[in-house]
């Protein structure tokens, strides 16, 4: 049975563009494939916020055309989502796509779609808190020594140059990483080799106007591994492993968009290593409630292994490593969108209304039957 599909892309975020990336290498996998999905409408979300709806083909290819699609308000937009019946498959990446945003949006609309529960999502942009869960979830699992400066600790005189020097005290002179808490893609993300103060101090100045919180973490040497994870037939399943090797042994924003910095290892023979990582992926993924399909990244380091992150929207589009993940397994990009349909149908239904009632305790004869009253209203109403 054809399903009717929505590809909702864009958005109001710095990883504006992995998301047309990741629309097209989509678009062209579902019309590779007639029969399976029939795309019903794309909706585009421009880098300002506002909403474009294209209702029938030719899709548009570039972002000039989808800049001129009619327009809506975005709340006209979210109306004719919802009441198309179709599923909404997000493709927004970031802030305001999978950070709980669009997750809670689809939430109260119903929109039917892969965006998954709020906290997963939230969780997942928050690179420090979801360390601390990962830790907690699976014994004996690492992660990197972390600082975090707010910008709002930054605003005071002095403070940023401060803790920067504190740090720098704490590295004792080893390599550090310097990145935004809540962005994707490696964006602003930096290997400070001699992190004194002033170098700390000025990579984080870098990332501030993006993000309102910055992490340094002690760089970790070892060999990096991104685990994916989908769920299909109702299991939760990791796919072949894949390691980055780097020249320098370091895997930021310029190594994975640039070709030919990185060398992505695909492990189709399970090692030890590899099954700890499968084990600890599926493990994180079912913990957090994640929807559908997500990449894990982590680091082994003297035997030990590290996590780095989860990313609950991996890219989608050519050279990523998700979807190479994904043909290893005998999966594509449609077999996804299909198995994303078939996990929303396996949500089970919550009832969210249980009216209850309140008792304020005794009252004075001239406001009882007032206050009788407004209890009953409460008691219906489900204050």
């Amino acid at each position: 049975m054809t399903v009717n599909i929505v590809l909702l892309l864009g958005g109001r975020s710095t990883e504006h563009d992995a998301s047309l990336h990741s629309y097209h290498r989509l678009r062209a996998a579902i019309e590779a494939a007639p029969g399976r999905l029939s795309l019903s409408a794309v909706a585009y979300l421009t880098r300002e916020g506002g909403y474009r709806h294209f209702g029938q083909g030719p899709w548009p290819e570039t972002e000039e055309e989808l800049r001129a699609g009619p327009e809506l308000l975005l709340h006209e937009g979210l109306d004719l989502l919802a009441a198309s019946g179709a599923f909404v498959f997000s493709l927004l990446h970031g802030n305001e796509g999978e950070d709980g945003a669009w997750q809670g949006v689809a939430e109260v609309l119903g929109l039917r779609g892969n965006f998954g529960p709020v906290l997963a999502s939230a969780l997942g942009m928050d690179k420090r808190l979801q360390s601390v869960v990962a830790r907690d979830l699976v014994p004996g699992l690492r992660t990197p020594r972390t600082w975090m400066l707010s910008r709002s600790a930054a605003e005071a005189p002095g403070e940023p140059e401060r803790w920067a020097a504190e740090v720098a005290d704490a590295l004792d002179g080893r390599p550090a990483v310097v990145k935004p808490n809540r962005m994707g893609a490696s964006l602003l993300t930096d290997l400070v080799s001699r992190p004194s103060g002033a170098a700390l101090a000025e990579a984080v100045a870098r990332v501030l106007p993006y993000d309102d919180q910055v992490l340094v973490q002690e760089f970790v040497p070892g060999a990096e591994f991104t685990c994916g994870v989908v769920r299909s037939g109702g299991r939760t399943l990791a796919l072949p492993v894949v390691e980055a090797v780097t020249e320098n042994g370091f895997l930021g924003h310029r190594e994975k968009h640039e070709h030919g910095l990185v060398r992505p290892l695909l492990h189709t023979e399970d090692t030890e290593t590899t099954r700890r990582i499968k084990q600890a992926s599926v493990r994180l993924f079912d913990e957090m409630s994640v929807f559908g399909f997500a990449r894990l990244d982590f680091l082994l380091h003297e035997g030990e292994l590290y996590f780095l992150e989860i990313n609950t929207l991996p890219g989608l589009m050519d050279g990523s490593a998700f979807p190479r993940m994904l043909e290893a397994a005998g999966l594509g990009l449609v077999d996804l969108v299909e198995e994303c349909v078939a996990e929303y149908g396996r949500l089970p239904l919550r009832n969210k209304v249980l009216p209850y009632r309140i008792d304020h305790g005794d009252h004075d004869a001239s406001t009882h039957d007032h206050d009788h009253d407004h209890d009953h209203h409460e008691e219906i109403a489900g204050v």
